[in-house]
């Protein structure tokens, strides 16, 4: 159950499974047809089904990568077909196949719980092309839901993932009458090696600690970093007793190791605590408070010894955290805070590396960058908070995400765009929601992102919401983009002054742009004319229209 970056994503597996689930003999020859094509990367493997009966019965019995699913079955029609597969198998990303040439229908089988929808008849280019559409972003969902998971110094399990574990462990140990019993460590006196020798030799011994877990616990087990020097190890199904041995075999590995930092050979032990549920610790918070109990109470007797809850005394287990020593506390407070931020800015940079790799367009990369200034200093102007400032500047560097699912050559397009591919650039913004909203630490952001093409009067997409019911996020983000459009030399689309973009965006004032966020561009345009533009240079060729007359 051990999770790591190494772990195989589904576009590197070659094979795709896809199951077809359409009673058109005829549009599923097709589909066949387009998928069985030969492709430099991918080999489809495809099962078909007829009805939404027999589709859930071969979910059942077998593992599909995506399914193909036909709004029009014999035993389900319309968009509840969505919402019977959605329900009973969340996880499953799901294409609709409608022949309702409508946008609407495609958007609310979204909004049901598909990934994407394609319109009947379509071409076997289209197709193929849509489906390379959504794997990317279901791999792209994998990578980040491991990063958002994983602590990056470690290669651990975070602690945030970790709770997710323990409260479905605690859940089946409870339905099926099982031990489970939780195991913390703390590595001792680790203040003083960061005092004797940096921070950097304190990194160095907690990757080490990482390491010796994750080769060392048993294959059902879970190890995650807790937080600052502490670890902690998950150990289904393990009694008090075995837990004990399992913990006191860790400890003596710990202590046998041979720690070099900087060619320095240092000594390290750890004080181990185990709770388990065979103490009446049905409550996940309960069982990691008496682990941390004994394992403070290993600290009192000498440090580098395994004790567990039922062997401490009433004293112990009652011991305030006031009484703890401070010293520890406090640089465990401090390592957690560090770990956090430095967890939630690697994550954005991943993000924004991963964007950059893919697009390889300059001019959108430097767009976001460039959007994020002018945001920030519109939400500036409007005397919002510290926090909210730092969401819309985040919203502003992730806002293109999405732009990693559209081809390059509808992206670098120079003349007018199809219909269609009209379309497909306006998922954009839901698509980055999609593969933001698994990491769950952007859900603000993300809300900014998916709105931030939306206009005043309601006129804009992908929910055509008006007013206040847009974020004000989006309403600053919509009109920051619009300005840095204007002011960026585009493809074919030569660099405006501040003067004349700022008179466009008034024009469009009370209709795609929000008139109290106009003004604060206008104010802050006055503090920093000196600097603006920030966009000076030439830029390869992308698609995008004048952003103040524009909604793509």
């Amino acid at each position: 159950m051990q999770a790591s970056f190494g772990e195989s994503t589904i576009m590197h597996r070659k094979l795709i499974d896809i199951l077809i689930v359409d009673d058109d003999t005829i549009d599923r020859r097709l589909v066949e047809r387009a998928l069985k094509e030969p492709s430099q990367q991918l080999t489809f493997v495809l099962n078909t089904a007829a009805t939404l009966t027999d589709g859930l019965e071969c979910l059942k019995n077998h593992s599909f990568d995506l399914v193909l699913l036909d709004l029009g079955l014999p035993d389900s029609r319309g968009l509840e077909t969505v919402d019977k597969l959605h329900q009973a198998y969340p996880q499953i990303p799901v294409i609709v196949l409608t022949g309702l040439a409508d946008e609407e229908t495609g958007v609310k089988a979204i909004k049901k719980g598909a990934i994407d929808y394609i319109v009947k008849p379509f071409k076997p280019d289209g197709l193929r092309t849509r489906i390379g559409i959504v794997l990317q972003i279901i791999e792209l969902q994998q990578k980040l839901l491991s990063l958002a998971n994983t602590d990056e110094l470690t290669g651990l399990v975070n602690r945030r993932h970790f709770f997710d574990i323990l409260e479905r462990e605690v859940l089946q140990a409870r339905i099926k009458g099982n031990s489970l019993s939780v195991v913390m460590f703390d590595i001792d006196h680790f203040k003083n090696i960061n005092d004797a020798y940096g921070h950097s030799s304190g990194d160095i011994v907690l990757k080490q600690m990482g390491k010796i877990l994750r080769e060392n616990i048993y294959p059902l087990d879970v190890a995650a970093r807790y937080g600052g020097d502490e670890f902690i190890v998950l150990m289904p199904e393990a009694s008090s007793e075995k837990a004990a041995q399992a913990a006191e075999r860790l400890r003596g590995v710990i202590d046998q190791c041979l720690w070099k930092v900087y060619d320095r050979q240092i000594s390290i032990t750890t004080s181990v605590g185990l709770a388990d549920t065979d103490s009446g610790n049905l409550d996940s918070h309960k069982i990691i408070d008496k682990a941390d109990a004994a394992l403070y109470a290993a600290k009192r007797r000498g440090r580098n010894c395994v004790v567990r809850w039922d062997q401490i005394g009433p004293n112990e287990q009652t011991e305030k955290i006031e009484d703890r020593h401070f010293n520890e506390l406090q640089a465990k407070v401090s390592s957690l805070v560090e770990q956090l931020r430095s967890q939630a800015m690697g994550m954005v940079s991943a993000l924004i590396k991963a964007m950059n790799m893919v697009i390889k367009d300059p001019y959108i990369i430097h767009h976001a960058e460039n959007a994020q200034v002018y945001a920030v200093a519109i939400a500036e102007e409007m005397g919002l908070s510290l926090e909210l400032k730092e969401r819309i500047g985040t919203a502003a560097l992730l806002q293109d995400l999405g732009k990693i699912t559209i081809p390059e050559s509808i992206l670098k397009k120079t003349t007018p765009l199809t219909e269609e591919e009209k379309q497909i650039i306006r998922l954009h913004p839901a698509a980055a929601a999609k593969i933001l909203e698994p990491m769950g630490v952007f859900n603000q952001e993300l809300q900014i992102i998916k709105h931030h093409h939306e206009n005043f009067d309601g006129t804009g997409y992908p929910d055509r919401l008006k007013g206040k019911e847009i974020p004000i996020g989006a309403h600053i983000l919509s009109v920051a983009n619009a300005f840095d459009a204007i002011t960026s030399k585009r493809g074919h689309h030569p660099a405006q002054s501040c003067e004349y973009a700022l008179n466009e965006i008034e024009a469009c004032c009370g209709t795609q742009f929000n008139p109290e966020v106009v003004e604060a561009l206008k104010e802050a345009y006055e503090k920093h004319k000196e600097k603006w533009p920030l966009s000076t240079r030439a830029f390869y060729n992308t698609y995008s229209e004048p952003a103040a007359v524009s909604n793509t």
